[in-house]
Parts: C-alpha cells; sequence; structure tokens
C-alpha cells in the first residue's frame, strides 16, 4: 500500500492525503457522536422504565396484599400512556402467580408465574420491582418495554452522520482540489520538463518558476544544472563523433579482416575435405584392385575364386573410372569444354532407360521404384546422353541416401514445359545445407565417419547440365515429411524451336554457304605450336578467309609491319613473349601501324581472371581451347565487320 502510494501522481498524493485526513477525523469525531447519543438514550430509556416501575409499585401493594384485582388492573393500565411498553404485569407472593395483567396488543400477554430470570435483550428491556407493604415483601412487579423506538433513533443518527460525512468529505474535496493545483503545478512542471528533456536530449528546455519558495529555489537549480549539461553534452557529443567515426572504420577493418579469416578457413577445411575424400574414394577401389591381382599372381587360386577376384577389380576399376569421369566433366564445365549433341529426344524413353540402369541397386537395398509417366512421347530437344546422365544421378542419388525397404518415385508431366520429379523416403536434407547441395565436392557430411561415399558432384554436374539445356533444377525436405525431393523443369520441344526460330530471325545477316562467311578478310595467327597454326590456318581458309601465320612475337609485328591484317588471332602461352606481351607491344604502336588492329586470344588458360586479363591488356575476345571451328570463324567475321563499319 505505502509503494502504490509513493507511486501515484503528486496531485492525486496531496488530494488523497487531504480527503483521507478530513474523512478519517470527520468519521472519528461522527462515530463518537453517535455512540455517545445512543448510549445516553439508551440510558434515558432504562430509567425511565425503572421510574415507572417503581411508582407503579410503591401503589399496588394494597391490591396485591388484599388480592384487590380492580385495584391492581387499575395500576397496570395506568402504564398504558408509555407507548413502547408491550405488557405489564402483578404477581403475589409467595406463589408468584399472576394477580392481574395489562397487554398493548392481542399478541401480547404476561407470563402465567413470574420468569425466574430478568434481563436485557437486543430487542426489549424488562423491569422487576419488588412489591413491599410496611417492610413487608408480598409481590413483585414485571414491565416489558420494546426497543423500536431506540433502532428508529440509531437509523436516523446514523443517516445524519453519514450524511454529513459526505458533504464533508466534498467540502474536503473541493478545497484540497484548489490547494493541491497551487502546490502541485510547479512540482509537475518541474517534473514535466525533466521528463522532456530526458526523452527529447534537448538540453534547451528550461522549467518556468512561479515562486520564490522551496520549490522556485529547486527550479532555478534544474535550470542552472540543464545549462552545465548542455554545455558538458556538445563537447561530449563532438568527442563521441570522432571516436565513433574511429570505431566504425576500426569495425570495418576487422569485420573483413575477420571475413577474409573465415573465408581462407572454410576454404582449408573444404580443401582438406575434398583432398581426405578423393584419396578416400580414390584409394578405396585401388586397394581391392591392387590386392587381388597380387592374389591372382602370388596364389593358386580355384575358378570361384579367380571368378570373385575378377568381378570384384572390374567393379571396383569401373567404380574408379566413373570418378575419374567425375572429375573430368566438372573440369569441362567449368572451363567451358563440355559440348553438347543436340537432337530431338523423347524424355519419357530416358527416363524408363535410367530407371532399368538403377533397378539393380535398387533391387539390392529392397527399395520400391515407382514410375509415374503421365506423357508419352515427351519430346524435346537436347543431347540424349546428358538428359539420361541427369536422370540417373538423381535417381542413384535418391538411392543411395534411401534406407532399406523405402520407396523412390520419379514422374514426368507437363506443366509450361516438361516436369521430373525425384522423390525419396529417406532422412531428408538438412536445412542449413540445403542452399549447398548443388555446389561441387559438398557434402552435407564431410567427416571420415559419413555412412555414404562419393565426392559429392553428382548433383553438380546435373544442375550445369540442366542449366546447358536451358532448364532448372530444385531441391525441396520439409521437416514435415520423410526424404527429399529433386524437381527438374526443362523446355518441350516446340519452345526450343520457336527460342531456335527467334534467334535466326535476329541473327546478324551472312552469305548462305559457309565458303563466303570470311570472303575477302585478312588473318593473321600466332600461335608457337605448327598443329595448332595449321588448324586454324585450315578452318578460317575454309570460310574464305586470307591467313598467315608466325610462330612468336617476333614474327607477328614483322608480318603486321609487312601488311597489316584485319584481325589478330594469338595464342598466350608462348615462349620468350607471350601473348600479353605481344598485344601490349601492338597497343603502344599508331593506328597506321596496326595499333587498332582487332585481336581474339585463343588460349587453354581459360578461368573468367584470364578472360579478364586478356580484354584488360588489349583484345577483344576471348575464346579457350579446344575451340570450335565454326566459333572462331564467326568471332573473327564479327570482328571484321566492326573494323570495316569503324574505319568507314
Amino acid at each position: 500500500m505505502r509503494s502504490t502510494f509513493r507511486d501515484l501522481p503528486i496531485r492525486r498524493q496531496l488530494l488523497l492525503m487531504t480527503l483521507l485526513s478530513s474523512a478519517g477525523a470527520l468519521a472519528l469525531a461522527g462515530s463518537g457522536f453517535f455512540a455517545w447519543d445512543l448510549y445516553t438514550v439508551y440510558r434515558e430509556i432504562v430509567s425511565d422504565v425503572s421510574t415507572q416501575a417503581y411508582v407503579v409499585a410503591q401503589n399496588s401493594s394494597s391490591a396485591i396484599e388484599f388480592a384487590d384485582k380492580a385495584d391492581g388492573q387499575r395500576l397496570v393500565d395506568s402504564l398504558q400512556r408509555l407507548e413502547r411498553v408491550r405488557y405489564a404485569c402483578l404477581y403475589t407472593q409467595p406463589d408468584r402467580a399472576l394477580l392481574v395483567g395489562y397487554q398493548r396488543d392481542a399478541g401480547d400477554s404476561c407470563p402465567a408465574m413470574l420468569p425466574a430470570v430478568i434481563g436485557v435483550n437486543p430487542r426489549f428491556v424488562e423491569t422487576q420491582r419488588p412489591v413491599m407493604s410496611k417492610e413487608k415483601y408480598v409481590g413483585d412487579l414485571l414491565i416489558h418495554r420494546d426497543l423500536d423506538d431506540f433502532y428508529e433513533r440509531i437509523t436516523v443518527a446514523a443517516i445524519t452522520v453519514i450524511g454529513f460525512l459526505l458533504v464533508a468529505i466534498a467540502a474536503a474535496f473541493l478545497i484540497a482540489s484548489r490547494m493541491e493545483r497551487i502546490i502541485a503545478a510547479p512540482l509537475l512542471n518541474l517534473a514535466d520538463t525533466a521528463r522532456r528533456v530526458s526523452t527529447t536530449r534537448n538540453y534547451a528546455l528550461r522549467a518556468e518558476p512561479t515562486s520564490r519558495d522551496e520549490v522556485g529555489v529547486v527550479v532555478y537549480a534544474f535550470n542552472d544544472m540543464l545549462e552545465r549539461i548542455a554545455d558538458r553534452t556538445t563537447e561530449l557529443s563532438r568527442t563521441n563523433e570522432e571516436l565513433e567515426r574511429e570505431v566504425q572504420e576500426r569495425r570495418r577493418v576487422e569485420g573483413e579482416r575477420i571475413a577474409a579469416l573465415e573465408r581462407e578457413r572454410n576454404a582449408n577445411r573444404l580443401k582438406d575435405e575434398f583432398l581426405a575424400t578423393l584419396s578416400h574414394e580414390l584409394r578405396t577401389p585401388l586397394n581391392a584392385v591392387l590386392g587381388w591381382t597380387r592374389v591372382l599372381r602370388t596364389a593358386p587360386v580355384d575358378e570361384a575364386t579367380q571368378a570373385r577376384a575378377l568381378e570384384s577389380v572390374e567393379r571396383n576399376a569401373r567404380a574408379q573410372a566413373r570418378l575419374i569421369e567425375d572429375l573430368l566433366e566438372v573440369s569441362r564445365i567449368v572451363t567451358g569444354k563440355l559440348r553438347l549433341r543436340i537432337a530431338d529426344v523423347d524424355l519419357a524413353a530416358i527416363i524408363t532407360a535410367a530407371v532399368e540402369v538403377v533397378q539393380p541397386a535398387a533391387a539390392a537395398k529392397r527399395i520400391r521404384l515407382v514410375t509415374r509417366l503421365n506423357i508419352r512421347p515427351a519430346m524435346t530437344v537436347g543431347d540424349p546422353d546428358r538428359l539420361q546422365q541427369i536422370v540417373w544421378n538423381l535417381l542413384s542419388n535418391a538411392v543411395k541416401f534411401t534406407p532399406p525397404e523405402g520407396e523412390v518415385s520419379i514422374s514426368l508431366e507437363r506443366r509450361q514445359g516438361f516436369v521430373i520429379t525425384v522423390r525419396d523416403s529417406g532422412h531428408g536434407i538438412d536445412a542449413k545445407f540445403l542452399p549447398y547441395v548443388f555446389e561441387p565436392f559438398r557434402q552435407a557430411d564431410g567427416s571420415p565417419s559419413r555412412e555414404q561415399g562419393g565426392l559429392g558432384l553428382g548433383l553438380a554436374i546435373a544442375k550445369r547440365l540442366v542449366e546447358l539445356h536451358g532448364g532448372t533444377i530444385r531441391a525441396f525436405s520439409d521437416e514435415g515429411r520423410p526424404g527429399a525431393e529433386f524437381e527438374v523443369h526443362l523446355p518441350s520441344e516446340i519452345d526450343v524451336h520457336a527460342a531456335q526460330a527467334s534467334s535466326r530471325n535476329t541473327a546478324d545477316a551472312r552469305p548462305a554457304g559457309a565458303g563466303g562467311l570470311l570472303q575477302g578478310v585478312q588473318v593473321l595467327v600466332v600461335d608457337d605450336q605448327d598443329d595448332a597454326r595449321a588448324l586454324l590456318d585450315t578452318a578460317l581458309t575454309a570460310h574464305g578467309a586470307s591467313v598467315r601465320t608466325a610462330a612468336s612475337a617476333d614474327e607477328a609485328l614483322a608480318a603486321i609491319d609487312d601488311r597489316p591484317p584485319d584481325v589478330l588471332l594469338s595464342d598466350i602461352g608462348m615462349p620468350h613473349t607471350d601473348g600479353f606481351g605481344l598485344i601490349r607491344r601492338l597497343r603502344a604502336r599508331p593506328t597506321a601501324s596496326g595499333g587498332a588492329i582487332p585481336a581474339i586470344a585463343i588460349t587453354a588458360y581459360a578461368s573468367l581472371r584470364d578472360r579478364r586479363d586478356a580484354e584488360a591488356c588489349g583484345f577483344q575476345m576471348h575464346i579457350a581451347k579446344p575451340f570450335e571451328p565454326d566459333e572462331v570463324a564467326r568471332a573473327v567475321a564479327r570482328l571484321s565487320r566492326r573494323r570495316k563499319k569503324t574505319v568507314a
């Protein structure tokens, strides 16, 4: 209670203090007067009844002594003037029998015998007075009086006291309200100013003094404190801004350092995991091959053991070949050397063939393969071997991670193209690993104790092959349902042909015959390898170009001095002066001496960084080896046309 009162606003505290003190004093005074009044009234009632009993008893001795009922009745009837006397009775002695009695109402009657106990009840007062005749006890007088008037007096007094108390409280409330405004207003103004300063941090605010009492002194001191704080705050703000800039710069540098360290740690960890996994996956089948080979060469074995040994050697050799093929596949994808053999294919037939390949592995684990092909045929355009590789990778991955007695399903449906869905009933993919599931060399469990082997390349290869076919692939794994789901979207044959037609309509116009593509274009080929120069010479000559070759940078510059070509093709990795040195020396020349000749870098350095370095040195284009001759011819044609437009 005390804590609650202290937390109230000062206005309410003052108001409650005044009201409670006034109400308490009035209630105490009223209660005292009320109790004294009741006590006085009750004493008067008892005294009045006793007096009347004494008077009647003094005059009743002869009536009782001579058994004069008429005289006794006259005496008790004299009490009827008292409105609250319910009955009065005279009793004789020694038998204590009723002589005469008076009752006001029919419901009231005197007891036949004098009661043994005469007392006071909350609802009435009884008085018993002995009747004496010349010092002789001759009888008794009993008077019974109710207390209804007493309770009426209590009710009226209570209402009066409560009414006066309410009026007094209302008056106290009005007076307290007026007084608390005078006392609390300066304090409230000071508190409001302090609150706004604390909330807005605006130390220019000031409390308005309204008096010169103690509260006024506090207000003046508060305003003076605000001025001092404002000066200190301005100085601190300036210092904090400088410190904040320094801290932010240090945080930025520290964040970059931590991020770089984290990237380096992750790269080292992934490299270590990959090397350990690669070593394990390559050595495991190699161990079986070498082991059985030594057994077959050093120890005589029966035909059954020999057959089992050859089967194990073949199986492990195929597993190792598959691992090496996956590595080469990833290398070809990264370097852009992967080529597709495009043809019209039936996706339904490809899925059926892939299911037949995976069926033995599924049967070995007692896994049920469910195929739902709602479309036959499902024609599209793509490389049939690569499309089957996509489906096989997804199915074999699902079988690998599905426990025995599980289920793997594959479905094909038409939905803005074709959608291939592979579902399994395994443990699913961890939500933290799901964004990295298609990254090469990434595995959910890279520890040596993992249950499943492999290099983590199957899904990465599948994703790249799907994208090369103009499609998309996504992985799903919900916590509420078991297993994982892979969804492949591929365009239909109609979509592919429409895209090809659009591409043909917007392509650069050129002569129909291949031999006229580079007609009249002079090309200089620079490469230190004879085979590479001969290949480019033959390919470009077949398209009508006039080709000259050079084996080094010096020969190339001499040929340019002799007759500048329209386009320069140069290798990068050459002895003495490489392709970068050649193009720098060429770009240093004036335009009349061949400084602006368009140049194409044809090299085995095929990374994105190599491409950027080549363009930064002055090459207009970058083509990675091995190349398609037609691709090189089209690139030369584009640069030669661009050069002719510039010259014109």
